[in-house]
């Protein structure tokens, strides 16, 4: 088997002022023009993302690079490096795996927008297939599944899609995942929505979604609101429950944290008990 060389561009960067610091890759890609512009960005917002700058600021931007510094020491510094990579067949090959699997989630999820678009599907139901790993999972699997020369892409896709959902049922454990995306939908200082949700158009208080959740829910939404139903998580190496991280910057990556591995872990690293 051959190796193949690829040149990747990586768009990284450090920062630090007086309340965080940080080391990460942001972006990877073979695409040059697509990192520029996530630079540009950047350099747009004076890496408000990442930093708070004080006083005066300085700041210093190239083809490849951009850097803020404040009066104060606070500084940022993003920069575009190129490597070159060489990958094996078998790396190519769950790479290419993978693209696959990509592009056809972003069928499967056009599919879906086009059912809830045209009435379809109900919203409750787009809301948590189209936002749903473990249904998306599910999906991809039936596709795999059901999939033969004989039987057009598009009508496997349907019938992947379509025998996923007529499994799936408003229960608590759908509403309670429906409850944990209200919470992440930002509201006015009037209590009202400001995007969109489940068919609901922003504007509206969320105490009518509210509502429509008390009379779903087995025990009320005063029980949603109060987080009691919340499963425990734990560590899959020493079975020990994890706590949900709280440092910004590192959530992004790994959303837990097990005090007795003193780790941060990944998502899958933990199960829902």
């Amino acid at each position: 088997m051959e190796n193949r060389k690829i040149l990747l561009y990586v768009l990284h960067g450090f920062w630090n002022d007086q309340e965080k610091d940080g080391v990460e890759v942001l972006e990877v890609s073979e695409n040059l023009t697509e990192l520029i512009r996530s630079l540009d960005a950047i350099a747009e917002s004076k890496a408000k993302d990442y930093v708070k700058t004080y006083g005066d600021a300085e700041e210093k931007q190239g083809s490849r690079y951009y850097e803020i510094m404040d009066s104060l020491g606070g500084y940022a510094k993003f920069y575009i490096t190129e490597h070159s990579v060489e990958l094996s067949e078998s790396i190519m090959g769950e790479i290419s795996r993978d693209m696959d699997k990509i592009n056809l989630s972003r069928d499967i999820g056009e599919y879906i927008f086009g059912m809830y678009e045209t009435g379809g599907m109900e919203p409750w139901l787009y809301e948590y297939m189209a936002n749903s790993e473990k249904v998306m999972g599910n999906i991809l699997q039936t596709f795999d599944e059901m999939e033969d020369c004989n039987t057009a892409f598009n009508t496997t896709l349907e019938n992947a899609v379509e025998k996923v959902s007529g499994e799936i049922s408003l229960t608590d454990k759908v509403l309670e995942f429906l409850w944990g995306r209200l919470g992440d939908v930002p509201v006015d200082d009037d209590g009202c929505l400001i995007d969109c949700f489940m068919g609901y158009e922003a504007g509206i208080h969320r105490e009518d979604i509210w509502q429509w959740f008390d009379a779903r829910y087995s025990k009320g939404v005063v029980y949603l609101m109060n987080g009691e139903y919340r499963r425990k998580r734990i560590c899959r190496r020493c079975g020990s429950e994890v706590q949900e991280e709280t440092d910004t910057d590192l959530k992004k990556e790994y959303p837990f944290y097990c005090p007795n591995c003193d780790e941060n872990m990944y998502s899958f690293e933990c199960e829902e008990v």
